[in-house]
């Protein structure tokens, strides 16, 4: 019987140590929580008003993400998401119904709203040409192509044709077809003076704000449209008034046209992402004011050149930068032809390398082999074109 006490003894000192924890816990909310990463961008935290209690956590806001909860896993749209800003973190906040999650999302998107333009103006120390205009997080497609994972879809563009009358009329409403399929993943995103920029956590040192993960320059960026998907669909369908809106970028490169496609938590975010990338792609196009390209015309190597102000011109290879065997000459030599922005009455590209320009009139159709994708230079003109037309006041 003693042996038995001594056993029965034994397990119940070594239950009361693996329990003894649990019961010591001073909150259950004690390990909830993230420290703010230290730098540039995070001005000296204020003091506490009071001192630290044991019930209590902080957690600072300063370019954490906030999200709704997928439709699948919060059918009633009552969960909250709050990301650490290096993607690390999280904590998920449920409230009793949608109204009142509809309060908390408000109140905690104008709060982060208002410290991401405190980041923002932290930032201008970043040297030139960063240039940033707008920073904030946005959630990307992720897809699937040829079995491998992939942040972006591609067109190839080929037997593509676009009429640049009708483009510069609509300016950048245009929608088109994605063609992918995947889940949403978060991304830090921020338009500098050149270029939209994807990051996968919010960077927070000069370092990390020059290595993005996705770079698109935004002479040859256009905003478009994205069409309301299934998931979309059912995210606004609980009676939430806070809806994610999706919009896509299109960059035109020499491996053809890549999209990337977007989203935001609000409508008023989209027009913020909107309003900062079209305006991008504006003054990219006022800074460049010129774009080269090497072609050939009629079987002769030329230089294509698009002036933001006198429209298109051809030069004989080797006549208009260094003259010929590198020797200026005495005179600006006289371009093969050149027509005017307003005589354009619609181009076309093959996708691959050959590029068409409809001048109308009696002009016949000018076909030029770039001898390499042609979609940098077609989107260089959209944007030429769109800055003009809203320097003029025009819109569609």
């Amino acid at each position: 019987m003693g042996d038995d006490v001594v056993e029965l003894w034994k397990r119940y000192i070594k239950y009361l140590r693996e329990v003894t924890p649990y019961f010591r816990k001073a909150s259950i909310i004690q390990e909830v929580g993230w420290e703010l990463q230290r730098g540039f961008l995070s001005a000296t935290p204020p003091p506490p008003k009071s001192p630290p209690r044991a019930d209590t956590r902080y957690l600072p806001l300063q370019l954490c993400r906030l999200t709704r909860a997928h439709p699948s896993s919060d059918p009633e749209g009552r969960i909250l998401e709050l990301h650490s800003p290096d993607g690390v973190h999280e904590c998920w906040l449920k409230a009793s119904d949608n109204a009142e999650a509809n309060v908390w999302f408000n109140a905690l998107h104008s709060a982060l709203a208002n410290l991401t333009l405190k980041a923002l103006r932290l930032a201008s120390v970043l040297p030139d040409p960063t240039q940033l205009q707008h920073i904030g997080w946005l959630a990307r497609r992720h897809c699937v192509q040829n079995g491998r994972a992939s942040s972006e879809s591609s067109e190839d563009g080929a037997g593509s044709s676009t009429s640049m009358s009708r483009v510069a009329g609509s300016g950048y409403g245009l929608g088109v077809g994605t063609g992918c399929a995947g889940g949403w993943r978060s991304v830090f995103g921020a338009v500098s003076g050149r270029e939209l920029r994807l990051y996968e956590c919010a960077p927070w040192s000069p370092e990390a704000w020059a290595s993005p993960s996705i770079t698109c320059p935004l002479i040859a960026t256009r905003l478009v449209s994205s069409p309301v998907r299934n998931n979309d669909v059912a995210s606004c369908s609980n009676g939430s008034t806070i809806n994610g809106a999706t919009f896509a970028v299109r960059v035109g490169t020499i491996d053809g046209v890549i999209t990337h496609h977007l989203r935001t938590e609000t409508r008023r975010d989209l027009a913020a992402w909107a309003r900062a990338i079209v305006q991008g792609c504006h003054a990219a196009a006022h800074s460049l004011r010129e774009y080269t390209v090497r072609c050939s015309w009629q079987g002769k190597p030329c230089q294509l050149i698009v002036n933001h102000e006198e429209g298109f011109m051809l030069y004989a290879s080797g006549t208009r930068a260094g003259g010929i065997n590198g020797v200026s000459p005495a005179s600006p030599p006289a371009p093969l032809w050149k027509r005017s922005f307003d005589k354009l009455r619609m181009s076309a590209d093959d996708g691959a390398r050959l590029l068409w320009l409809d001048f109308g009139d009696d002009d016949p159709e000018i076909e030029l082999d770039l001898e390499s994708c042609p979609k940098p230079i077609v989107f260089v003109l959209h944007n030429f074109l769109s800055a003009k037309i809203h320097r003029l006041g025009l819109t569609a």
